[in-house]
């Protein structure tokens, strides 16, 4: 009964994604997935938290939100996957994540990031054959060889950086080597003068109603973040100017800044030169906040601000009262 139950939900909820009804928020026509301005520099589709299994209807969900992505009236430059791309890291779930992105084009260019649940292959909590999988179809999904499950590209001149858990714990081990590697990649960044873009499947500490926002009964403080190394990676971070931080992990809803006394929080926060923005749960609806799944950020970078946009890409519903405008440094 738990298994049929949990397929039920998802299609209904794959049912309900498809729906296009102005009352979830702002839909605009066929046409609607279009950028601000024709003078963005930069323009990609950010989502997390896709969990996929052996599940049909998961399938089914992402492929909504990869059409939506591969119609938009402006092509995007990239798509950002945040981690937790499986949910258990095996090989099969990671062939259906595969099939949903065969009969698509959302991207010039994919980036996926692990999460905490593609390290729990079934081989002893054993990190390798986590890794295995993940590079073998990183390979396959993006077309990217790589060697480490961190990384670094170049899109339209900018920098992302990928950072990635080397443990199996709920919260993410960052070895001296990749800490090393990211002060780095960090100061190569820096020089062009433009933004940079982290991704991480974990957010840093005490930002987004961290850590009573992950959910446990009495919360440490670094529960749901980076864990032991969380502090020398906001140090780095934060030694930088026009840093944006794209993380998922807590499953948190949209919120905006009026709603912060209601739920504790925002999704996209700044000091100025550091902004750390959020994204919910792709295939989950959250208990906070916006509550739909299918979401995500479509972002765009100008001249002088980056433009966050949230959007749920399985529906085709722009959700304009969760857009944030962050002025470049």
């Amino acid at each position: 009964m738990g298994l049929l139950f949990k397929v039920f939900v998802s299609v209904v909820l794959s049912f309900l994604n498809v729906l296009s009804f102005p009352i979830f928020g702002f839909y605009a026509g066929e046409d609607n997935y279009k950028v601000k301005d024709e003078d963005v520099k930069l323009n990609f589709a950010a989502i997390s938290d896709i969990h996929m299994t052996d599940e049909f209807a998961r399938v089914q969900v992402l492929k909504c939100g990869l059409w939506d992505m591969d119609h938009a009236a402006d092509e995007l430059d990239a798509l950002v996957l945040a981690g937790d791309l499986t949910d258990h890291g095996l090989k099969e779930e990671y062939e259906n994540l595969e099939k949903a992105f065969l009969p698509y084009s959302p991207a010039k260019e994919i980036l996926m990031a692990v999460g905490n649940h593609d390290t729990w292959t079934d081989d002893d909590d054993r990190y390798e054959p986590a890794k295995e999988n993940f590079v073998e179809y990183s390979e396959k999904i993006t077309g990217r060889e790589l060697s480490e499950c961190y990384y670094t590209t170049e899109i339209n001149g900018y920098t992302f950086i990928v950072m990635a858990s080397e443990g199996t714990s709920t919260s993410a081990y960052i070895s001296e080597t990749q800490l090393q590697w990211l002060r780095e990649e960090m100061d190569k960044a820096s020089e062009k003068g433009l933004p940079i873009f982290v991704i991480s499947h974990w957010p840093v500490a005490e930002t987004h109603g961290l850590p009573e926002s992950w959910g446990d009964d009495e919360p440490e403080t670094l529960d749901g973040s980076f864990g032991d190394q969380n502090y020398e990676v906001e140090a780095i971070l934060k030694d930088y100017e026009n840093v944006f931080l794209i993380s998922g992990h807590i499953h948190n809803g949209f919120v905006n800044e009026r709603q912060e006394n209601l739920y504790g929080y925002v999704s996209v926060e700044s000091d100025g030169t550091f902004h750390s923005i959020n994204l919910p749960s792709f295939m989950y609806m959250g208990i906070r906040g916006r509550v739909m799944n299918g979401c995500g950020y479509s972002i765009e970078v100008y001249e002088d601000e980056v433009l966050v946009r949230a959007r749920s890409f399985t529906s085709g519903i722009w959700y304009t009262d969760y857009d944030v405008s962050i002025p470049i440094a």
